[in-house]
Formats: C-alpha cells, sequence, structure tokens
C-alpha cells in the first residue's frame, strides 16, 4: 500500500500524522518532506557520531540521540542526524527541550537543505551551542560555534583523520578519525 503525504498541513496535523508511519518524513513551513535513504557510509558516520558523544558524554546529564528526535523549530519539524541536548526527566516527550548540539550527516539531495535552510533554522535556536555537518565519504566536518552569543557566519571547516572536533559547551574533544571507522 502506499501512502502519500499530503502536500501541505499545520504542524499539530503533521505531528500526529507521523505516528502513524514508518517512513521518515520533516516538515518545514507546511510542507511535508520525506526523507532520503541513506549510504552505508552515512549510517556508520552517523553510528560512530553517537558512539563518539555517547562514549564521552555521562548519561546522567546529556542525552544523545540519533534520527528519530524532533527538532521544534517554529514553522518546521526536523529530526536531524544528532542531537545532544540535556538530560530529560520525562522519557515519554517527543521533541528536544533545549538542544544544545545538532549534527547532520550529508546525503547528496540534502547537501543544499543542510548548509542552507537547517543551518539558518538550527543556528536560531538560542540554546544550540554547535551545529555539524558532516561529510560521509572523506574526513571533512563543517563547524559553526557560538561564540560571545553568535554563530559565525561561515563554519570552521576541520579536515583529516588526526585533526581535532573540539567542543568546549560540552567539555569533550575528538579525533576527526573516529568518526571515519570502517569508511
Amino acid at each position: 500500500m502506499t501512502v502519500h503525504a499530503p502536500p501541505t498541513m499545520s504542524k499539530e496535523a503533521f505531528l500526529a500524522w507521523i505516528e502513524r508511519r514508518e517512513e521518515r518524513y520533516e516538515y518545514a513551513e507546511g510542507r511535508v518532506i520525506m526523507m532520503v535513504r541513506v549510504t552505508l557510509n552515512h549510517a556508520l558516520a552517523t553510528t560512530n557520531l553517537v558512539f563518539a558523544f555517547r562514549s564521552r558524554l555521562p548519561v546522567d546529564r546529556f542525552n544523545v540521540v540519533s534520527e528519530a528526535f524532533a527538532v521544534n523549530l517554529g514553522a518546521s519539524v526536523r529530526f536531524p542526524d544528532v542531537l545532544i541536548q540535556p538530560a530529560q526527566a520525562n522519557g515519554d516527550v517527543l521533541e528536544a527541550k533545549a538542544p544544545l548540539l545538532i549534527a547532520e550527516v550529508l546525503s547528496p539531495s540534502t547537501l543544499h537543505i543542510d548548509f542552507g535552510e537547517k543551518r539558518q533554522e538550527y543556528l536560531s535556536l538560542p540554546t544550540l551551542d554547535t551545529y555539524l555537518i558532516v561529510s560521509p565519504d572523506e574526513p571533512r566536518v563543517w563547524m559553526w560555534q557560538r561564540a560571545d552569543g553568535a554563530f559565525p557566519s561561515e563554519p570552521d571547516i576541520i579536515e583529516g583523520l588526526d585533526k581535532q572536533i573540539a567542543l568546549p559547551a560540552l567539555g569533550i574533544e575528538f579525533a576527526l578519525g573516529e568518526i571515519y571507522r570502517g569508511i
């Protein structure tokens, strides 16, 4: 059976509608967007990134989640590849309350969205400290980190397996090579 998403709907209707779907969708300013299937490299980079964070961050202080947890962005609802937030007492919540870090792993069809719409939306979050865009195929990460209350207009580009990703707000760092194990 083929299920077609209505081309537009309210955010509330979208959140109720996706509860009954197996496929993954996002909501952007009234538009329902089916999420793309990912490559093995994409899946490995996402998994490795979650592991790098989970192995360094205390579970009683931080939630590290992947791909299926919503971020309410006003006119949009996104499901980032990786999200870190302060630990939540209520495990039944459906969306992030105070994202600290969001990471997207690139897919060819989402490149313009990750660097465009999503970047603008994520950087507008008052709690966000870091936005990462990760290449799935080569050791390269684009990083926006809040400094003095604002994000820079251009990202820091980190390239090379031996380069470090430093996240002072979380008190951790790790080599870029950890993201690319098995790739």
